[in-house]
């Protein structure tokens, strides 16, 4: 088994991906025991969110490209990709904006609602959520595919 195969078992591995959204639940509950996030927070939170975001969107799309023979289930690969860059350019534009008021660049104050932090940290969970539940799909994909590959050899044979 090779170091890339190995890796993409660990990663699609259930508990691989819980632990995730705990460690993201946690961080999120730790900065927000104060009920205010400050930059340095908000930084980490949306590194890591860019982070992964692209780390899935790029598995995806790699997987895109390694399954060959089946332009029906390349094109799903295809169309998820595109959705994770549209949820992934989301991230961007969403920390850019609360980093530009964070820093206090331009003379920007920001206003905030009551319990405001909750709604930032069911975000930032739900995005995490979100990022694991598509590499967790991703593996039932790649699983049809290898069904599809062993019935078109068996009918083949007949």
């Amino acid at each position: 088994m090779s170091v890339k195969e190995a890796f993409g078992k660990r990663i699609m591995d259930k508990r691989t991906l819980i632990a995730i959204v705990v460690i993201a639940i946690l961080w999120r509950t730790g900065i927000s025991l104060n009920g205010v996030i400050d930059f340095r927070e908000s930084l980490c939170s949306g590194m890591a969110l860019f982070i992964m975001g692209w780390a899935v969107f790029a598995y995806i799309f790699l997987m895109s490209r390694e399954l060959k023979g089946w332009s029906e289930l390349n094109k799903i690969y295809q169309w998820i990709a595109v959705g994770l860059v549209a949820i992934n350019v989301y991230v961007i534009v969403y920390y850019a904006m609360r980093w530009y008021r964070l820093a206090g660049l331009g003379g920007l104050v920001e206003v905030e609602v009551p319990l405001d932090f909750l709604f930032r940290d069911v975000r930032y969970i739900v995005l995490v959520v979100f990022y694991c539940v598509m590499v967790w799909l991703a593996k039932y994909l790649k699983k049809v595919h290898g069904d599809y590959q062993l019935l078109f050899k068996e009918e083949s044979k007949v």
